[in-house]
Parts: C-alpha cells; structure tokens; sequence
C-alpha cells in the first residue's frame, strides 16, 4: 500500500483568527487525521490557550509519531495517555478520524465525519443524541423569541437566546463523554474510551480517494469548493442555524462561520 498523498487540505477558524482555530489536520503518508478541539463554554484557558486547542495539539502530536502497523486501540490509548500528561483528565477533549494506510481503515473517536463515493452520509458524519437534543430544544425557544417579536430571523444579534436557554444541556454534556448508554459519545479526553464507542470502518478496495472533515462542514462534499459552496448558502439561508445548519450555537456578529472548520481530501 502506498503512501496516503493529500490532494487538498484547508483548515479555518470560525472567528477569521487562525491562532483561535481548534482544529487541525496531520498528514504524516502513514496516516491521515483531522482533528476538532471541543469548545469549552465554561471559557477557561490552558497556558494561555483554550481547552479545545489543547486537546487538538495533544492529538496532533501523537498521531505525527504513530507507528505504520500502530491498530485503532493502540492509536486511541496513545492519544488519551498523551493529554491525560498534559492536563487533567476530563477538563480537555478532541473528536478525531484517523486514516490508516496500512490497514485500509477508519477510526472515528468523535464526530469528526469522513467520506468517499458511495458511502450514505448518515454512516460517515454521526451526531450525537445529546447535541441533536440540545439543537431541537435551542432552535424551539429562538422560535418562540421570533414569534413573540423580540428578535429578528434577519438579523443574529450578539444575544442568542435559545444558546443562553440550552446551556443548561450544553454546560452538562461532558458527563456522557465516554460513558455508554443512550447519551453516551466517545472524545479523546485524558479518560479510557469505551472501545464500542470507537469506530473501526473498513474502506473498500475500490475506493481511492477519502474526505475527511471536522463538523464545521454540514455536507462533506466531494471536493473543497463543493463542501464551502454548500456551507456557505446554507450560512446566508439560516444564520441562526435552527434549520439546515441547525446546531447549539449561530453564526455571531463578527465571525465567519458558526464553527471552526478542517478539510481533507486524500488519495489513497
């Protein structure tokens, strides 16, 4: 099996500042990975910077060093035994999907999505319940705001009431990291990951090319200018996203996006 070449990569960060992004992207020809800092809402920092970045840069470093013929529960113990060294278990987290040349397969820690022709979207970009949950509930009370006239579907102010009203969800998620059960999703956050929670995916022989991206793109399309063509009407359609782009937070005053964003399109 040959080396993993990148045919494209882009990564950007929701503000316009690349120095804030949490995400990132490692190519090393063994392996391939993008990687998505979490947001900490609780908006504390790490030596200067926020969790999510530290999460990222943890990951990044570990998966730059993995050995060829390193399997997916190796890669996973790797990646939590590093940032557990670096901070406190549990106070930082990352979602990453890891390519691996030598194996042919996916290992999906997260919901970093990943993509190739053929593949249905819902088995590449999994969301998990708990945001879906938090999303539903957020985009009902901004709903309940627009019908009452105080505020405007025109206009995303600095205010986002339904985000202030689902932080009670959002501020409590982290409890289902890594923990089975109907809530339950899978971080790389210093804790053991459950190894169902974990996702091996074999990649088809036939299949040459493989996106990989962080969840700041709604649709992994098949090349970079599809997915930001894509992205970007649906920011203009629903900058509040509660529709399309519907999600725990909108596009606020002054950023670019409603999310950080990492793109991958490699061949294989």
């Amino acid at each position: 099996m040959g080396p993993v070449e990148i045919i494209e990569q882009f990564v950007a960060g929701k503000s316009g500042d690349p120095h804030g992004c949490e995400d990132a992207i490692v190519v090393t020809g063994r392996h391939a990975a993008v990687i998505d800092g979490a947001t900490d809402v609780s908006g504390r920092t790490f030596h200067g910077r926020s969790g999510g970045w530290w999460a990222m840069n943890a990951c990044r470093d570990v998966i730059g060093r993995l050995a060829e013929d390193t399997d997916a529960g190796t890669a996973v113990a790797a990646l939590t035994a590093e940032l557990a060294a670096r901070t406190e278990p549990g106070d930082t987290a990352a979602s990453v999907t890891v390519y691996s040349a030598a194996r042919r397969e996916i290992w999906q820690i997260g919901d970093v999505g990943f993509a190739y022709r053929g593949l249905p979207p819902a088995a590449g970009q999994p969301r998990k319940l708990v945001d879906r949950v938090a999303a539903s509930f957020r985009a009902a009370v901004i709903a309940a705001e627009a019908a009452a006239g105080r505020i405007s579907m025109d206009r995303v102010t600095e205010e986002d009431p339904g985000r202030l009203a689902a932080r009670a969800l959002v501020s409590r998620q982290d409890a289902f990291r890594n923990r089975t059960g109907p809530y339950g999703y899978a971080a790389i956050d210093g804790r053991p990951v459950p190894p169902s929670l974990v996702v091996v995916h074999p990649v088809p022989d036939d299949v040459d090319e493989l996106r990989i991206a962080s969840d700041g793109y709604p649709v992994i399309g098949e090349s970079l200018a599809e997915s930001e063509s894509i992205l970007g009407g649906l920011l203009v359609k629903d900058p509040w996203c509660v529709a399309e782009l519907a999600g725990t937070k909108a596009v606020r005053p002054g950023q670019v996006s409603f999310d950080d964003r990492a793109y991958l399109r490699i061949r294989r």
